[in-house]
Formats: structure tokens, sequence, C-alpha cells
């Protein structure tokens, strides 16, 4: 147990900061488990504002001031064929081919 401030600790502040670091890591990856954000959507996935507003509803995801969209509604969404040629519109002159999406499976 190491002391410092005056007392005794359970954890050394490196141990403290590491679990700390662990923790937000696990939850971070839980939440974009089942959640991706507006900004994902726009960057990594080629979604334009007038796609998102016409294709998706917005959920809680529990954090003020986030856009957030369910991923299984995403996927959903990237199934009917209007996205996927709106999709494949926005993408054909891109220098960069964008990478196949996972399916994320729930359970």
């Amino acid at each position: 147990m190491p002391w410092y401030d005056g007392r005794w600790h359970r954890y050394s502040e490196a141990e403290r900061r590491e679990f700390g670091r662990l923790k937000a890591e696990e939850m971070s990856k839980k939440w974009h488990a089942k959640f991706i954000s507006k900004t994902r959507l726009k960057q990594e996935r080629c979604w334009t504002d007038a796609m998102i507003k016409r294709f998706l509803r917005p959920s809680k995801c529990g954090i003020p001031g986030v856009n957030a969209y369910l991923r299984t509604s995403v996927l959903k969404a990237e199934q009917k064929p209007e996205v996927q040629a709106w999709l494949v519109k926005r993408t054909k002159d891109r220098v960069v081919p964008i990478q196949p999406h996972q399916t994320v499976t729930t359970g």
C-alpha cells in the first residue's frame, strides 16, 4: 500500500489511472457496438444529412449532445435498394474505396 497525500492508499496512482483507462475503453466498446454517431456515419459510411433525416430515426444513446443511431437500424437501412443506390452514387468518384462493413450480431 503506497503512502501519499498524508495517508495510505490501497492502489497506487498509476494502478488507479490504468484501471480507469481500461474501464473507459470497455464502456466505449460497449457503446460503439450498439450505436454509431452521426460523425462516423458521414465520415466512414458516406451518409449525408439528407440521407440520415430520411432513413434513420435518432435514438436515445444516453449522452447529451451526441447524435447517435442504433447500429442495427443503420445496417437495416443500408440493405434498402434506395439507400444502396444513393451510396453507390456518392462513392463512385472516391479515390479511396470504402471498406466493406461488418455485420453486428447482438447477443
